[in-house]
């Protein structure tokens, strides 16, 4: 099992770079990283909607995948507006018209009773798909100054894009670690079986020392002309502990549907909502957390 997750963590890994690298320094845009999401949300939407449907509701999976794909890519071509009034219509206007079509397919179905309850997973599945993985795509385009697309945010969107990652799945490396081999007492016996208190405490502190070790003037992720120790510190630990609430939050969808993985798409995780699952807080609390922590 460590062996399988090595590996796919390797895999994934060299994959986020050689985006990451290439929007950087050959396109200077986001298009490689856009697409990687694109690609994603839609592995990641077939896992989804199974879960729904083994709940026992009404899916629209294809709609639901086509319009999260869809608002990804509005994303793409709304920061390249200069009118950021007309960047939101875009961006809200493409969220009405997957909401409204959903509207009308449960409509057509003519099973209303199950109608509610499909039109509800719907809308989760928008949020939990795309919009709460979108921010990540939002620091993206952070600038040294705190703005989208401001200041040198090519390079720094970039590394705080690595940092939000690094630090959020390693929180979730040393909790696994940790507690598989010191773990006795279990942090939550009936949502999570797996974590325990070891364990979570060792992946905040982890979270901690990793963002301290991504500010190290050699590796200089984190740019210390920009954070200070105690906003780097913060960081660490409410992006850590964002990604365990991450983590717990997929646990709930996985026990609702009954199943202990999303799928076995990725070795040794599970499915891509497994790989995800602790970026889905921590990308939104990032976002939200780097534009105070350049003032701290």
């Amino acid at each position: 099992m460590l062996l399988h997750r090595v590996l796919a963590a390797i895999v994934l890994v060299f994959g986020l770079t050689f985006v990451l690298l290439g929007d950087v320094y050959w396109l200077e845009d986001t298009f490689l990283l856009h697409t990687f999401f694109i690609f994603g949300v839609y592995f990641a939407a077939r896992e989804f909607w199974a879960l729904c449907r083994a709940t026992g509701h009404q899916t629209f999976s294809n709609w639901g995948t086509l319009s999260a794909c869809s608002l990804i890519a509005a994303h793409y071509y709304s920061m390249h507006l200069q009118d950021t009034h007309e960047a939101r219509i875009v961006m809200e206007g493409t969220l009405v018209i997957a909401l409204m079509v959903a509207f009308l397919f449960s409509a057509f179905r003519r099973d209303y009773k199950a109608s509610l309850g499909g039109l509800g997973v719907t809308c989760l599945g928008l949020l939990y798909l795309w919009y709460l993985p979108s921010f990540l795509l939002k620091i993206r385009h952070i600038g040294t100054d705190g703005f989208a697309n401001g200041n040198d945010w090519n390079l720094f969107g970039t590394k705080m894009v690595i940092a939000t990652i690094a630090v959020a799945k390693g929180c979730d490396v040393f909790a696994y670690l940790i507690g598989r081999r010191w773990g006795r007492r279990k942090a939550f016996p009936h949502l999570s079986p797996g974590k325990t208190l070891e364990g979570v405490v060792a992946g905040l502190v982890g979270s901690i020392l990793l963002a301290l070790l991504l500010r190290w003037e050699v590796l200089n992720v984190i740019p210390a002309q920009q954070f200070s120790v105690v906003a780097t510190i913060l960081f660490g630990f409410l992006v850590g502990f964002a990604g365990t609430m991450g983590d717990l939050s997929e646990s709930l969808l996985k026990r609702s549907a009954g199943v202990k993985d999303s799928s076995g798409l990725v070795p040794g995780y599970g499915g891509l909502l497994d790989v995800m699952d602790s970026l889905v807080v921590a990308a939104p609390v990032a976002y939200f957390l780097i534009p105070v922590m350049l003032h701290v």
